[in-house]
């Protein structure tokens, strides 16, 4: 009985050892597995996202305070470092200045014409035509005329000035363009295709015929006509016009893309 007893034992130690080295070795082994991964997670610190600045914190010490709706009389008087025309001045009677000029921008993007947001844009004299002899009709060329005045003042802004303003004033362009554009989009693009479009429109040479519909007139020429509505805006404008604009949009678009 006592044989009986130490075999029962001998054998339950055995059984204790195995079980304890079998153990053993699975913990061994499973340390020697997981520790790489465990000294590499260790090794990459978890990166610590900055907080988005906050609008007071992205404006210039001159701005700094300003909001869209306090913006107005804070702009009328930046503006004047940039441009000594007093039409200029005139033209900032309006409300909600950074709105204006974010909407008729993503307009112009849009191939819309910006006049709803730009009284400027809508002279006084009407719309006059010449009829040939040989009943083709051409725009009067004292027509042009009408948008002198905006060529002037746009062509007399101070580039550099300019620019520099743009990005001041960009924070408060960017929170305007949140309350229009989608999620996806961003201010800088849409300028640039704004740029793009105003650009491409063609300095004309010679006569510009047209043709009467029932109210208005539209282009005689199909490649004309099919431009986009504020491309046919600033087409109306003149070929001198035009010229002197699309000069002071080029030094505009090189400069922001210089900096």
């Amino acid at each position: 009985m006592a044989s009986e007893n130490r075999t029962i034992i001998v054998i339950f130690v055995a059984l204790f050892v195995i079980i304890a080295v079998a153990f053993g070795w699975w913990y061994l082994g499973r340390d020697s597995v997981e520790e790489p991964l465990e000294t590499a997670v260790a090794a990459t610190p978890t990166p610590v996202l900055e907080p988005t600045p906050t609008l007071d914190e992205r404006l210039s010490d001159r701005l700094s305070g300003t909001t869209l709706a306090t913006s107005d009389i804070v702009i009328r008087e930046l503006v004047s470092e940039i441009s000594a025309n007093p039409k200029l001045a005139a033209w900032l009677v309006n409300e909600d200045l950074v709105r204006r000029f974010v909407a008729s921008v993503d307009n112009t993007a849009s191939g819309i014409s910006p006049q709803a947001h730009l009284d400027f844009l809508r002279p006084r004299e009407g719309f006059e035509v010449d009829q040939r002899r040989n009943g083709v009709l051409v725009i009067e060329t004292g027509s042009y005329g009408r948008y002198d005045v905006v060529a002037q003042v746009v062509s007399s802004l101070d580039t550099e000035g300019t620019v520099t303003l743009y990005r001041e004033l960009e924070p408060l362009i960017d929170e305007a363009y949140a309350e229009i554009g989608p999620a996806n989009a961003n201010f800088p693009d849409r300028l640039n295709r704004a740029f793009d479009l105003l650009l491409a429109v063609p300095v004309l040479e010679g006569p510009a015929q047209v043709e009467q519909l029932v109210v208005t007139y539209a282009w005689a020429d199909d490649k004309l006509e099919a431009l986009s509505g504020a491309q046919r805006h600033f087409l109306r404008m003149g070929p001198e016009n035009v010229s002197l604009i699309q000069g002071k949009l080029g030094e505009l678009r090189a400069a922001l893309a210089a900096e």
